[in-house]
């Protein structure tokens, strides 16, 4: 037997979780053709792995990346995600996906493309089936699984800003299109609560989503309605029951009422005033675990996410956002409402900081916190911001801080990180302009080596969080670990250089010690060498 290529002398974290083994990986074509003592294996290339490490490609549960990948040209903006490992991901999620589409939702799709990538999509598709389609003959840098989103059908069916529920043939509409997406190869449904039209979904709706899903046999993911103790998504007294802790049930209940596979999206918690109930919600989500729930969560490593600027806003407002944003009264009662919101979450407009304000008369203050931004343009802060949302028509992209911690204080970020439900997640909108999210380029290293350092888990144990965890959640078999018969999805990686450099004065930095990244066999990442026209990725259908 002769393969095409030997990985000699590494030291081999297979993905399981299980201690690394000194192994030699042998691979044929896109498959690993064996793993073991390989020396009297012949191969046509070898690659000296002495003193690295060999793991599995690094899979990104939650992502959002399939907007990006429908262009063709999209393999030099991904690289910095291979730089740091993945080399598969999960779109569609937060209830956002790129179809379906009907005339009904194409300038909604057209316009909140925006917020994901540089310009406008190039809509070359309706359905699922069709943008699968595009992507498996274009081509895409990394490997890419999709869930369909059940905003992007509400917004297909009732319109984006539409408050009342659907009615029956509308409902019937909507199950049509999720079926045929799931038929195509989705591998599930996404809900994206907190924002429109997801936050609009009264618990009967979503009960009839869980339960095509679960027939189906295929994922629910939702992203909560509030993940802040007080939200504006709910009118109800958070000090009876705090608002994030009211959208987890309702969620919790939603899945075991159907019996579908619950996935909980970046599980965060949003304000200094909210980080302490994160000891009742992981009790909560362990507690339905028990009860037979097949749920599980995941989490990015830093404190603070990427979002729409238009986030914080309450749900009632949201059809006259723009009207409420204009009127002085408007903003008056926002600004009332906000002084008491804020103070009793534990934050404010202070902390958050401009990516990319996506429009010329703000791109100016891309990168730095609101606060400064204000007072350089000789504005009040709210003034800002609400001209800020109305000028990008709701597409200013912001990082958000205070999410499960800060500098000072991570207890809540760490007892996310290392529960053993939780898989490692980037959740980050990149883009070509702008300021980035350092999550971009630095998620899987700085768990690798930041939280391993500090005995969250072992080495073996992060690994398992970011490869075989999430695939056995996509349901994906052959993927996820080094063994044979699987896909040739590898990095190698310098423990004793391993470190993320990506931080929020400076996001846009390369890690230190990914070395090489192998896709379906294909070598994209030689040292510094990324070959971004090697289009190696596989579109996944379940």
């Amino acid at each position: 037997m002769e393969c095409d290529l030997k990985l000699d002398g590494g030291e081999v974290v297979d993905g399981t979780g299980a201690g690394a083994v000194r192994a030699d990986v042998a691979l044929v074509g896109g498959e690993i053709a064996a793993v073991g003592d390989l020396a009297a294996l012949e191969a046509q290339m070898v690659l000296d792995c002495s003193g690295k490490t060999i793991t599995p490609g690094f899979i990104d549960v939650h992502s959002h990346a399939d907007w990006l990948v429908s262009s063709c040209d999209h393999g030099r903006l991904v690289e910095p995600f291979i730089r740091q490992g993945m080399t598969s991901f999960v779109g569609g999620n937060c209830g956002f996906s790129p179809a379906p589409i009907t005339d009904r939702s194409r300038g909604m799709v057209l316009e909140s493309s925006k917020l994901m990538m540089d310009d406008a999509i190039d809509l070359r598709w309706k359905t699922m089936a069709e943008f699968l389609d595009l992507l498996e003959r274009q081509g895409t840098a990394l490997n890419i699984a999709e869930l369909v989103g059940h905003g992007s059908i509400r917004a297909a069916v009732t319109g984006e800003l539409t408050m009342d529920a659907p009615d029956k043939d509308e409902l019937a509409t909507m199950e049509g299109m999720t079926r045929r997406s799931l038929d195509a190869g989705c591998i599930g449904v996404s809900t994206g609560l907190g924002y429109p039209p997801g936050i609009f979904a009264e618990p009967d709706e979503l009960d009839a989503f869980a339960g095509w899903t679960a027939e189906a046999g295929k994922l629910f993911t939702s992203h909560l309605k509030a993940y802040s103790s007080v939200s504006g998504a709910y009118t109800s007294d958070p000090t009876e029951v705090p608002h994030n802790l009211r959208a987890l049930d309702e969620v919790l209940v939603v899945a075991e009422d159907a019996g579908v596979k619950l996935q909980l999206s970046h599980l965060i918690f949003v304000g200094s005033r909210t980080w302490p109930t994160y000891v009742e919600v992981l009790g909560r989500i362990e507690k339905a675990r028990a009860d037979g729930l097949d749920v599980a969560f995941d989490a990015f490593p830093y404190t603070a996410g990427n979002t729409t600027a238009s986030v914080l806003f309450p749900a009632q407002m949201l059809p006259r956002l723009e009207e409420i944003l204009r009127s002085p009264e408007g903003m008056a009662g926002l600004r009332s409402f906000a002084e008491i919101a804020f103070d009793q979450v534990g934050f404010n407009l202070d902390d958050i900081q401009i990516m990319n304000a996506n429009t010329p008369s703000f791109d100016c203050y891309n990168g730095l916190f609101v606060g400064e931004a204000a007072r350089r343009a000789g504005m009040d802060i709210w003034d800002f911001y609400g001209q800020m949302v109305v000028d990008s028509h709701r597409n200013a992209r912001v990082l958000i801080h205070k999410y499960s911690g800060e500098s000072r204080d991570e207890r809540a970020l760490t007892a996310v990180l290392e529960h053993p439900l939780c898989s490692i997640e980037t959740d980050t909108l990149l883009s070509s302009r702008g300021s980035q999210n350092p999550a971009s380029y630095g998620t899987f290293p700085r768990v690798l080596s930041t939280y391993v350092e500090r005995g969250l888990f072992t080495f073996e144990e992060a690994v398992h969080r970011m490869t075989g965890a999430p695939a056995s959640r996509a349901g994906w078999t052959g993927r996820g670990r080094v063994a044979q018969g699987y896909a040739a999805d590898l990095v190698v990686l310098d423990r004793a250089e391993l470190r993320d450099m990506a931080t929020f004065e400076s996001p846009a930095s390369y890690p230190a010690g990914i070395e090489h990244v192998f896709i379906n066999g294909r070598h994209v990442l030689d040292g510094h060498t990324y070959d971004a026209d090697a289009m190696a990725g596989q579109v996944f259908r379940s």
